[in-house]
């Protein structure tokens, strides 16, 4: 049995691969939490892991917390998965491959696995030439930037109505919410079009993350939510690797 965990800087998730394939996956949020409220879920479920195979992109302190526990609970080091130059046909076109995050080189081979052509977006061709990709906030961080960083929104939402009804936001709240959602699936839409323009070829688009849902739901283009596409990568490498 092998424990594949992807965390993010938000939340962590986790499944359980043995013999018979990829559990459902599982969440929890870590950030701003004390490490015995998302800790018990993860380590005290009973069940013992033969390898422990992570993708972090929480920094160093969070890494060390599972190593340290991996080793106490299970007797097991932990394997940090990090980009490569190439990975079974699939090849990494950042110009310094280990720039790339570990989650959305993970992402990648999820995808290439899946479909064999293919919200930060990544592009990979038919013959697996990762082509790039786009980063930019997510929907909770441009709601930051914006209670943070302006003064008459931050007063204005304290008397809005939490309401999302309707295309377009009738009070402050919602259309900061709205804002940020219409913004990434855009920005989404707009990549598949240019990937389609410049390759000739309509894309396959899989969405995964925990803002998934609303962003398909605004997006033009057809998009498969997957997600545990990371959790995916990380168990095609246990695979491959074990």
């Amino acid at each position: 049995m092998i424990l594949v965990i992807d965390v993010g800087n938000t939340r962590l998730k986790w499944a359980w691969l043995t013999s018979t394939g990829l559990s459902d996956q599982q969440a929890i949020v870590h950030r701003e939490a004390k490490p015995g409220l998302w800790t018990a879920a993860l380590f005290e479920s009973g069940q013992k892991p033969t390898r422990v195979l992570v993708s972090n992109v929480a920094g160093p302190t969070m890494a060390k917390t599972l190593t340290q526990l991996a080793k106490k609970m299970f007797n097991a080091n932990v394997e940090f998965v990090t980009a490569a130059q190439e990975f079974h046909g699939l090849t990494n076109g950042y110009l310094d491959p280990t720039l790339l995050g570990a989650d959305r080189w993970l992402a990648l081979i999820g995808a290439w696995t899946l479909a064999r052509s293919a919200v930060k977006v990544d592009s990979v061709d038919a013959n697996g030439q990762h082509l790039g990709g786009l980063i930019a906030p997510g929907i909770h961080m441009m709601r930051e930037a914006l209670m943070n960083k302006t003064s008459d929104i931050a007063k204005a939402v304290e008397h809005s109505t939490p309401s999302l009804a309707g295309v377009l936001a009738n009070n402050t709240i919602g259309a900061v919410s709205r804002g940020a959602v219409f913004a990434l699936a855009g920005m989404a839409d707009r990549a598949a079009e240019i990937i389609e323009q410049s390759t000739g070829v309509k894309p396959k688009l899989f969405i995964t993350g925990g803002d998934a849902g609303m962003i398909t739901g605004t997006m033009r283009a057809h998009g498969e939510i997957v997600p545990d596409l990371v959790l995916q990568g990380l168990a095609v490498i246990a695979a491959q690797s074990g």
